[in-house]
């Protein structure tokens, strides 16, 4: 005879929505209660069978990815592929597929994901970028439709998993103040990114601190995030500015400036950086320290607070969940 969720729930001494989060790995849950669970689970050989789920809730067993803009900077950046990663894993252990949003102009990527939406392609969306006054965002909060957004958004009432950029800007501007730096500036690049604007804030916040001053002319925002932007950007500074540190809110960016430094024998300038994840020791990198953000691990839980969502749904409640991914700093 086939196992039930209702059997399951009446011998583990709980309620079926219960069984129905544990399967979900709800954060709601307790680690108690989800251990009992898949412990009777495990006795009474019960396989959960997600495609009758899904046909019984009429949900696309389809993960909606809403991605920035198409461009270079895109499609060379590390941080998409490892976080993308990370979302195929998670999806995976609940049999989910990923459908990628298209379209190389903002008209067409919001008409691409209205028709992903109203034609109940997918169950709900990830954003990869969180952008002030975004059009997407916005239609998608209009209709309450469930998301999540990698990244910090100012305005509330959204799903989110970030890293701490504010207290990971500052603290690396610490390290680069320690090794001696007293004339930073702050690389940064779309200044429309709430990532951008949080490092800002916290390479300005560590200055202050440390009885520094700042100055806004120290600021290089609005580049693209490549490697020839910072390679451009030193060669246009090196000459002009006797900087003694930089603080480089994107990975690629670092790696022209890096690069730039050593053409032109600046070795003495210290970097901080952001990288997706931990990169092979270098012993001559001991001047240009880094954190490593997890980025993986951010698209891992982006998916799981997206089955957090939908499973509240389910259950006819809204709460908004907000998580911050631990970034490890590399010296």
């Amino acid at each position: 005879m086939t196992v039930t969720i209702k059997d399951v729930a009446e011998r583990a001494g709980v309620a079926p929505s219960t069984v129905s989060r544990v399967l979900s790995d709800s954060t709601s849950i307790s680690q108690k209660t989800k251990k009992r669970v898949r412990r009777v689970m495990e006795e009474m050989n019960y396989v959960p069978n997600y495609n009758a789920r899904r046909l019984a809730s009429r949900q696309s067993q389809t993960i909606g990815l809403v991605l920035p803009q198409a461009s270079d900077a895109f499609y060379q950046n590390p941080f998409f592929p490892t976080v993308l990663r990370g979302i195929t894993e998670a999806a995976s252990t609940k049999e989910y597929g990923l459908m990628l949003s298209t379209g190389d102009t903002p008209e067409r990527r919001k008409k691409h994901v209205e028709a992903m939406v109203q034609g109940k392609q997918v169950a709900g969306l990830i954003f990869l970028y969180a952008n002030d006054n975004d059009p997407i965002l916005e239609f998608i909060k209009s209709i309450n439709f469930p998301a999540v957004v990698m990244g910090t958004p100012e305005n509330g009432q959204l799903n989110a998993v970030d890293n701490d950029n504010f207290s990971v800007a500052k603290e690396l501007t610490e390290v680069l103040i320690q090794g001696g730096c007293r004339k930073l500036a702050y690389v940064g690049g779309d200044s429309h990114q709430y990532f951008v604007q949080k490092r800002l804030a916290g390479f300005k916040a560590a200055l202050q601190e440390a009885d520094l001053p700042f100055y806004p002319e120290d600021v290089y925002n609005d580049l693209t995030f490549l490697p020839r932007d910072g390679y451009q950007l030193m060669e246009d500074l090196l000459e002009a500015k006797d900087y003694d540190g930089l603080i480089i809110a994107d990975h690629l960016v670092a790696r022209g400036v890096k690069k730039a430094l050593e053409v032109f024998h600046k070795h003495q300038v210290m970097t901080g950086t952001f990288k997706s994840f931990a990169a092979e020791p270098n012993p001559q990198d001991h001047r240009h320290p880094y954190f490593n953000l997890n980025s993986q691990q951010l698209g891992r839980r982006a998916v799981q607070i997206l089955f957090d969502v939908l499973e509240d749904q389910a259950n006819g409640s809204t709460r908004y969940l907000y998580e911050i991914v631990e970034a490890e700093l590399m010296k």
